[in-house]
């Protein structure tokens, strides 16, 4: 008799994939560019790219992934691979480049693309817009945490995402919550997929390029979307100008913003808060690694990308106006390689300079519930 199939635990059946694009840093100049970082030949994995975009420069491409913990990993040791330092032939080289996880610096935007995908199953249009659905009014919660680009035209900013100011109308354009079409540069759309790839929701709002910030949001989609898969009615519905008012409130504040939760404003913190308790049974079956409910924790107190770049890039400044951008530079490349050899989003922003909270006291979930 032969071997019966496995069945696909349900939480896998939703699959994911990132785009993440990013400046570069130049070593030992610790000049920030949009030259391109390359990985050493020969050490791509088979569904991973490394690839040029054709305004920022650096772009990876992670594989396929279907849950967190895999994403989380792949994400780290993918984006490793950028660090040329790490190699043998460039330990006599005078110059190397680091990526440099930012949504904004100079005039141009780097983002996070997140694409999702049902295993075993070909989208349609339809079947797409249903789930685009689901996950459409929450865009102002993904966007507050995934904000990171507080410094724009080499200025320091009060914005938490200057890419979403300046560039939704470019880049990202909003649509209706039933508005999904095959449309390249709206905050989601369908790709029809090729031959290797298939169809794919794609939702392209986020900032943050750091992998704790992205699988956190990660985690945001795949609750939406397992919910959908459920057939369960969604926990959020918007008006489009509740919507529009949330969305902008989100880019200029990150989770310091009042989002509208059915009518209701909050806090971004008691959004999340919500969120985690409306979607307990998703998350629990998701396995969230600690990391990411340590990065979640972080979200609610309102710690996100922008506010670690805004704090670091601020804390140079006031120590050196004019060579303040050199002297994050640098502190920055330190803080990212520890980050990316598998230590944690806390040692990154005590290695930036920054005082590292405690998240010992934070609770997850409406009614305050602990779900680890």
């Amino acid at each position: 008799m032969g071997k019966k199939k496995e069945k696909t635990p349900f939480h896998e059946k939703i699959v994911m994939g990132v785009e993440l694009e990013g400046y570069t840093i130049l070593i030992p100049r610790h000049e920030i560019s949009r030259k391109m970082a390359f990985r050493r030949k020969g050490v791509g994995e088979k569904g991973e790219r490394f690839t040029r975009d054709w305004s920022i420069g650096t772009e990876y491409n992670s594989r396929p992934f279907s849950t967190i913990r895999e994403g989380l990993f792949l994400l780290k040791t993918g984006l490793r691979k950028y660090n040329s330092r790490l190699y043998r032939s460039q330990s006599k080289s005078n110059q190397s480049r680091q990526i440099f996880l930012v949504g904004g610096w100079r005039d141009r935007f780097a983002g996070t693309h997140v694409h999702l995908s049902v295993a075993g199953h070909k989208f349609s249009m339809t079947e797409t817009q249903k789930l685009a659905s689901y996950i459409h009014d929450h865009l102002p919660l993904l966007i507050a945490m995934g904000a990171n680009s507080p410094v724009w035209s080499d200025e320091i900013t009060e914005n938490a995402s200057n890419r979403v100011l300046k560039g939704s109308k470019i880049y990202f354009r909003p649509i209706t919550r039933r508005g999904l079409k095959c449309q390249e540069f709206d905050e989601m759309t369908f790709n029809k997929g090729r031959k290797l790839k298939p169809a794919t929701l794609e939702i392209r709002v986020m900032d943050s390029n750091i992998p704790e910030y992205v699988l956190a949001t990660a985690c945001v989609i795949k609750a939406c979307s397992l919910v959908w898969l459920r057939r369960k009615k969604p926990v959020n519905q918007l008006t489009h100008f509740q919507y529009m008012r949330s969305r902008l409130e989100a880019a200029k504040r990150g989770m310091k913003a009042r989002l509208c939760w059915n009518g209701k404003w909050m806090s971004a913190a008691e959004y999340l808060d919500r969120f985690v308790w409306a979607h307990r049974s998703e998350l629990k079956a998701m396995d969230v690694p600690q990391e990411i409910w340590s990065t979640l924790k972080l979200l609610k107190k309102g710690i996100n990308g922008s506010w670690i770049l805004h704090k670091a890039a601020s804390k140079a400044y006031a120590e050196h106006p004019q060579t303040w951008q050199k002297r994050f530079a640098k502190n920055y490349v330190k803080a990212v390689d520890h980050l990316l050899s598998g230590n944690s989003l806390l040692s990154f922003i005590k290695i930036l300079g920054l005082k590292t909270p405690s998240i010992s006291n934070v609770w997850l979930g409406r009614e305050r519930l602990k779900l680890l």
